[in-house]
């Protein structure tokens, strides 16, 4: 009977479908396309710039010097350590604050020494080159092409890189190999050249940190509690994770969370109050005919529920018909992603990389039917109420 009176009004019952199913998609994705952007970031930093964690000296995050690094000794024995761990790559690196001056300008650089071989194992740089080689000698230097805009630099062009050294301002001739595109804006104004030149140039033997990649799908958590674990032994060393590399990413994280709830509560109002609506419209429209039904012996019980499953029925539909035209789109966006090369400077400016990836968690789907089918059915529950409460005679009469 319930199923029958929602199409009698088909106009009606399709507003009410149309308005959870809006709902229902919106709140999916939203969820999908907040924890999307906020994954697509992390695994920016992650594939492109810091590795999954790294293993730096205890004060270098307070002071960041070379002399507040790692020895050669010490660098020798972390690897040792990490060793009986399951990982996709370790490499050394030894940052400096330097000045990189070209025929054009000058301007400050952070100058990353690197293994070039060590370092395709924990990120992706080669796969960023746009002009020029990768790295495959001593003396090469690679520029972001962000940098090299800036100081009018171009492939095969040499560049002096002034930095402190160990009797003092050292500076160093580097050949450009190379030009990379900067997947975040932490890499605009990095310069990167292999590490025993940075050595050479800063008297320092050893490492600023070690990057370690995990292979695809391992849990940071439990890999950062593993190391922490096998370096237990060595004083003076600390394991740093994603959130210590980037100490503002935890509060974004949680500012993302609290800036949703606003949208999700008005999603809510908005699938409630259409439902409640429309349900209670169609009560006040049939109030004749649902008195003639008490009338014949239909009880105040058998009515309410009547009403309350004609408003399930809807939300069950307008969920299952926005719910997977949002998933759907979820799962496309998961896979193929959305290249924001269109606003890649805004983009990068932010640390958005140029492709985002939603998230297609399915506990969106509880989320989404938690959120605007149960408010749908609660709302519906006045409306339920008036139709229990109506008396024969009088709505025979009143309708």
């Amino acid at each position: 009977m319930a199923w029958r009176n929602l199409w009698r009004h088909p106009q009606r019952t399709i507003l009410m479908i149309a308005t959870v199913g809006v709902g229902s998609l919106v709140i999916l994705v939203l969820f999908g396309l907040s924890d999307g952007i906020i994954g697509s970031m992390t695994a920016a930093q992650i594939d492109w710039n810091q590795g999954s964690f790294q293993v730096r000296a205890e004060g270098y995050a307070d002071d960041p010097t070379v002399e507040n690094g790692l020895s050669s000794e010490r660098v020798a024995s972390v690897i040792d350590g990490l060793a009986g761990m399951r990982t996709a790559g370790i490499t050394r690196r030894l940052e400096t604050i330097a000045m990189l001056r070209s025929a054009y300008g000058t301007d400050g650089v952070s100058l990353r020494g690197i293994d070039p071989v060590a370092e395709t194992s924990v990120t992706h740089l080669d796969e960023l080159i746009v002009d020029g080689q990768y790295l495959d000698g001593a003396g090469q230097i690679l520029l972001s092409s962000v940098l090299a805009e800036e100081l009018d630099v171009r492939v095969g062009e040499r560049v002096v890189v002034l930095g402190a050294g160990a009797d003092g301002t050292d500076s160093r001739a580097f050949r450009v190999a190379g030009l990379f595109r900067p997947a975040s804006i932490d890499l605009e104004q990095v310069a990167i050249a292999p590490i025993d030149d940075v050595r050479a140039m800063t008297g320092f033997a050893g490492a600023t940190s070690i990057a370690v990649a995990l292979p695809h799908g391992a849990s940071a958590h439990r890999a950062v509690a593993e190391a922490e674990r096998l370096l237990a032994g060595l004083s003076g060393v600390v394991v740093a994770d994603y959130f210590d590399l980037n100490p503002l990413a935890r509060l974004m994280i949680a500012g993302a969370t609290l800036k949703m709830i606003p949208f999700v509560l008005m999603i809510s109002l908005m699938a409630g109050f259409g439902v409640a609506n429309t349900a209670f419209y169609s009560v006040l429209e049939r109030t004749r005919e649902l008195g003639v039904m008490k009338a014949l012996g239909l009880s105040r019980k058998l009515l309410a529920r009547m009403v309350l499953l004609e408003s399930t029925l809807v939300a069950a539909i307008g969920f299952v018909v926005g719910g997977g035209l949002g998933y759907g789109g979820l799962l496309y966006l998961s896979r193929h992603g959305w290249d924001l090369s269109f606003i890649a400077d805004i983009g990068r400016a932010v640390g958005l990389p140029r492709v985002i990836y939603a998230s297609a968690s399915g506990w969106y789907w509880v989320a989404a039917l938690s959120v605007v089918v149960i408010t749908a059915l609660v709302a519906a529950w006045y409306p339920a109420r008036r139709a229990n409460r109506l008396e024969p005679v009088t709505a025979i009469r009143e309708g």
